[in-house]
Order: C-alpha cells, then sequence, then structure tokens
C-alpha cells in the first residue's frame, strides 16, 4: 500500500497488526512510515522510537517493512 500511493490505507493496516502483535517491528517500522508519508511527523517519531526499542535486540536492519 505504501508503494502504491495509499499512505492512509497502509496507516490501519499497520494499526490492525499491532493491536494484535503490539511491538511487531515490520509493522512499527511501516506505521511509521505511512505516518511520514502522510506528514504527521511528530507521531511518525514515536512510532520510530517504539521500532528502534523493539528492533534493538535484532541483528538485521530494516528499511521497509515488506521482505
Amino acid at each position: 500500500l505504501l508503494a502504491a500511493g495509499q499512505a492512509t490505507a497502509a496507516e490501519r493496516v499497520y494499526r490492525e497488526d499491532l493491536e494484535r502483535f503490539p511491538a511487531n517491528g515490520w509493522s512499527l517500522l511501516g506505521l511509521s512510515q505511512s505516518l511520514r508519508a502522510q506528514a504527521k511527523g511528530a507521531e511518525a517519531g514515536r512510532v520510530m522510537a517504539d521500532f528502534r526499542r523493539a528492533w534493538s535486540g535484532s541483528d538485521v536492519e530494516i528499511a521497509s517493512s515488506r521482505y
């Protein structure tokens, strides 16, 4: 959805996933990216901080929420 320019729809999907899996790093990153695409910078920054905490123990770096 993000790649298709549908940031609002992507935000909804990521939020739904995070309700089921609250610390899902993939969804936290995607949510931050979708918020940034909607010019919601402050909220995107808070979500990115959550992502960094959730992903801090990983030995893999990701730049996208899709594999």
